[in-house]
């Protein structure tokens, strides 16, 4: 008879363990997939990751102040045109990694780059001034390369046309 109460006790203790197994591995599972499902957070690979730092220019082009220029920017508006108010979004993100490399992405895919010129500034000038000339190897997307750089703290980036009845660009900092 005692014998008989081990083995359920032994067995007791192995379906405890077992429940206690399982729990523990569902909370670890729950608590992983609750950590991977950040909904603001917009995490992809580089679209420029393929282009070398160097390709167009051997060191940095812009000054200390202008370095915020860098990073991955969500478009969030167009203004602009004749009628000023611009048109629908046709792209999703600008991408801009040093030196002075641009990108346009929709849907994951690339869909222009190339380099950042500064553009040649008169000293009346004080806002950064940059033309964006595509690769020879890209497709074109972008007609209007000529823009005036603004920011807006360190996490909104305007792309301003010089002149009238031209688009200006408006986006939100991701990276």
């Amino acid at each position: 008879m005692q014998s008989t109460c081990n083995r359920k006790n032994n067995r007791l203790n192995k379906i405890k363990n077992m429940k206690t197994s399982v729990i523990v591995l569902t909370i670890g599972l729950l608590i992983t997939i609750l950590n991977s499902c950040d909904k603001e957070t917009i995490e992809s690979i580089s679209a420029l990751s393929e282009i070398k730092t160097t390709k167009y220019y051997d060191s940095e082009i812009f000054s200390q102040n202008d370095l915020k220029i860098y990073g991955k920017w969500k478009l969030f508006d167009i203004s602009g045109g004749l009628h000023g108010s611009g048109y629908d979004l046709n792209f999703d993100f600008l991408e801009i990694k040093e030196y002075g490399i641009y990108g346009f992405v929709r849907n994951d895919s690339l869909l222009e780059y190339g380099k950042i010129m500064p553009a040649l500034q008169t000293a009346n000038e004080i806002r950064l001034k940059v033309d964006l000339e595509k690769d020879v190897n890209s497709k074109i997307f972008l007609a209007d390369k000529e823009k005036y750089v603004e920011f807006i703290g360190n996490d909104t980036l305007n792309l301003n046309a010089p002149c009238c009845d031209r688009y200006n660009y408006h986006f939100e900092r991701i990276k």
